[in-house]
């Protein structure tokens, strides 16, 4: 009778457990830090962002700050989908696995602007517009390029569409399709503007280029066009850091020191690049070149999220 009881009463608690176990879900110790930039790299201040639990019910929201950045505490383990918009640039949806016990990787959020002839044309077009963007960051690409096509034929003036197209045409593998796309962009900006200095368009047409060439682990062209693509724009070191991310992700350490240097060369005051070229060091066993990098990131980075990380790693290398 007794361990009927017994049986019965475990029956009786396990629902009970396992509604505590949901509602507890989305919560735990992490942290996270993120920077919101637009396509230039120049930080967005005032964006909206709404952080959603893809398999718990639990969302959080905020704004960035003057520096385009934004945190938030408290976060259990789980995969997350962060939604970022702000008036006259295109919505963006990321998501990510973190971790509910620890800091997790900062990241960096890219928005968009809507082409300005896009702003100024018809409320109809500004709507398909507006529909095609939310598709494509629903993963839709078929319909998306249906409607960006559409859109680029009524509108002969939006050429820059063509960056749009070719990047439908990159997530659907139609990698030679995309490739004429971006070229025919880049031949339109040509005539504009001959030498496409200053040319954010011709800029990430050739950033498409490299990433398609990078997908095929084409890796010689894609340096070639990535390279080309900062030439255009050579005021911004995220560029130049975003492909040395890519690189070190690879564990091409030397490609990627390279572009971490560069990035430091284009802007001396950014912090980021130095922390990551003492992981580049270390992983060259450069340990004196590691300290000198974390010193000019601590005493320069006070301000970064990253800087406790990079104060603990110069203490523990100093010591040895």
């Amino acid at each position: 009778m007794k361990k009927t009881l017994l049986i019965l009463l475990a029956g009786l608690l396990l629902p009970s457990s396992t509604a505590l176990i949901q509602a507890q879900e989305g919560r735990g110790s992490g942290h996270l830090t993120c920077t919101v930039v637009d396509e230039t790299g120049k930080t967005v201040e005032g964006a909206s962002i709404l952080l959603n639990y893809i398999n718990a019910n639990r969302s959080l929201q905020t704004t960035t700050n003057k520096k385009g950045q934004f945190g938030f505490l408290g976060l259990g383990k789980g995969l997350i989908k962060i939604t970022t918009k702000k008036e006259g640039y295109i919505p963006n949806e990321s998501q990510m696995q973190i971790s509910g016990v620890s800091n997790n990787p900062e990241a960096r959020l890219v928005l968009q602007k809507i082409p300005t002839a896009a702003q100024d044309s018809s409320d109809e077009s500004r709507d398909t517009f507006a529909r095609a963007n939310s598709l494509f960051e629903k993963m839709q690409y078929e319909q998306v390029l249906n409607l960006y096509r559409e859109l680029a034929q009524k509108n002969p003036v939006l050429y820059k569409i063509g960056i749009y197209i070719g990047n439908c045409l990159s997530e659907l593998r139609e990698y030679d399709q995309a490739l004429a796309e971006y070229q025919k962009v880049l031949d339109i900006v040509a005539k504009e503007t001959p030498d496409l200095k200053g040319s954010v368009t011709a800029a990430q047409a050739y950033a498409g280029i490299g990433d398609i060439y990078l997908r095929q682990e084409k890796y010689k062209e894609a340096e070639v066009n990535f390279r080309k693509s900062i030439e255009i724009q050579p005021a911004d070191p995220a560029l130049a850091y975003n492909i040395a991310e890519i690189m070190f992700a690879q564990n091409k350490v030397d490609e990627a020191e390279k572009y971490y240097l560069l990035a430091v060369q284009i802007k001396p005051e950014w912090p980021k690049s130095y922390l990551k070229l003492a992981y580049v060091s270390l992983n060259k066993g450069l340990i004196d070149k590691a300290v000198e990098y974390l010193k000019k990131f601590c005493e320069i980075g006070k301000d970064d999220p990253k800087y406790a990380e990079g104060q603990a790693l110069l203490e523990i290398l100093q010591k040895k």
